[in-house]
């Protein structure tokens, strides 16, 4: 009689540990609308290949212009367009709170998040920017204001309605 109580804690415990669904999933389409710090206006659409991450790659999720990377752990989530920055242009990088996005698609409305853009070889550290950005705010207008004084943009991140 005592195994099913001795159970019952590993059950639970496991459980517990099961990792958290992602409102990402393969086959979607994402609207990325940007707003440089220079002012530039930029919007556009990652549509997130049909096949499911890589067990390697467990949060990426390969899109036809870069990807979508989601850190269940972290709360963050990055959108990624790298198709104009491989060709010399502008590269995006939209990084917000991964538990933002699930109550945006719940509302009907877009994550807001920090942007990072520019050429490949600034990305990287424009990126670890927007990072800390996001480490250490708490509201909007907060991340608005450190986002500004580094020199980053701002980014929405949307659904797009499934035909």
């Amino acid at each position: 009689m005592r195994l099913p109580t001795l159970l019952l804690p590993l059950l639970l415990g496991a459980a517990l540990a099961a990792p958290a669904p992602t409102p990402v999933q393969p086959g979607q389409t994402w609207t990325l609308s940007a707003t440089t710090f220079d002012g530039e206006v930029l919007s556009t659409a990652l549509r997130l290949t049909a096949a499911p991450p890589a067990p390697t790659a467990p949060g990426t999720y390969r899109a036809d212009r870069g990807s979508l990377l989601v850190d269940v752990q972290a709360d963050t989530l990055i959108a990624l367009d790298l198709k104009d920055a491989r060709e010399g242009g502008l590269g995006l990088a939209c990084a917000l709170r991964l538990s933002t996005l699930g109550q945006a698609i719940a509302g009907r409305t877009g994550a807001t998040g920090v942007l990072a853009s520019g050429p490949l070889t600034d990305l990287p550290a424009a990126l670890e920017r927007a990072l800390a950005v996001l480490d250490v705010t708490r509201t909007p207008q907060e991340q608005a204001d450190a986002a500004r004084e580094l020199r980053l943009g701002q980014c929405t991140l949307t659904l797009a309605p499934t035909p």
